[in-house]
């Protein structure tokens, strides 16, 4: 994926293996999260007025803030996963989420840390960009929503903020999104789509839909989806690769797994059912 134009949604990812254990990491001017992969080791940082020296454990994760350079060298296995993560998008998160008041968000320096909620959705993100997720867009905006308002809200060196209570969508704007979402149930829909369709921020729109709903925006597409399969299915119409692409899934395969995965029968079963 890639951060073209800033947009928040769409973040750098990199995996990275078997490199040079000794990484001059220039100044960037963009923030990055860094899951240690492989299995334990020892890393050395220095940098910022100072050395560092940390056994980490395989999974642990590292922040590194904008404007900062470091010089690393790795003793054991060489394997990470970056998230480049620009200012602009986690100053738009404080700013839509937490009434930061437009100001920048400057992330904490962390080396070798552990938080369970920010490992789970760095490693969901991975998957979904190895094909062995959901495979949907519009649920890996979410995971990266996520990942930065948690990031925002325990790692960034700013006073605490007040949590909006606006998180309700009139009925009218509601019924916008659902009739868009039931006539494009075959093109990949994005969070920015549903949130135009709503006309409102992304940020907010996500919130307002799964306190409406009762789920979040990614569940109930998925669900509609397989209720569209399951008519197709029903009625014999077409090859499962044809209901695959009629209902927005992006191949065969990944049809077949999030239709199990639903209904607990596979679509072919289903079908002769």
């Amino acid at each position: 994926m890639s951060n073209e134009g800033g947009d928040w949604t769409t973040p750098l990812i990199r995996w990275w293996s078997n490199v040079d254990p000794h990484i001059l990491q220039p100044a960037l001017d963009h923030h990055y999260l860094t899951m240690h992969l492989g299995g334990p080791k020892r890393v050395e940082r220095r940098g910022e007025g100072s050395l560092q020296a940390v056994d980490i454990e395989s999974g642990a994760l590292s922040i590194i803030p904008s404007g900062a350079a470091f010089e690393w060298h790795t003793l054991g296995p060489i394997e990470f996963a970056h998230i480049y993560l620009p200012p602009g998008g986690l100053k738009r998160v404080g700013l839509e989420e937490l009434d930061r008041d437009g100001r920048s968000v400057s992330l904490e320096d962390r080396l070798g840390m552990r938080d369970p909620l920010l490992q789970t959705l760095f490693l969901e993100i991975l998957g979904e960009l190895m094909g062995q997720g959901k495979g949907s867009r519009l649920y890996t905006e979410t995971l990266l929503h996520s990942l930065q308002l948690r990031l925002i809200k325990s790692y960034a060196n700013a006073a605490p903020a007040r949590v909006r209570e606006r998180h309700s969508i009139a009925p009218l704007r509601l019924r916008r999104v659902l009739d868009y979402m039931e006539a494009n149930l075959e093109e990949d829909i994005t969070l920015a789509d549903l949130a135009s369709a709503a006309g409102a921020s992304p940020f907010h729109f996500s919130r307002s839909f799964t306190t409406a709903m009762g789920m979040p925006p990614y569940r109930y597409l998925l669900t509609r989806r397989i209720e569209r399969a399951k008519t197709l299915l029903a009625a014999g119409e077409g090859s499962m690769g044809d209901v695959a692409r009629q209902c927005g899934f992006n191949s065969g395969a990944q049809f077949s797994r999030m239709f199990k995965r639903v209904t607990g029968s596979s679509p072919l079963r289903y079908r002769q059912r």
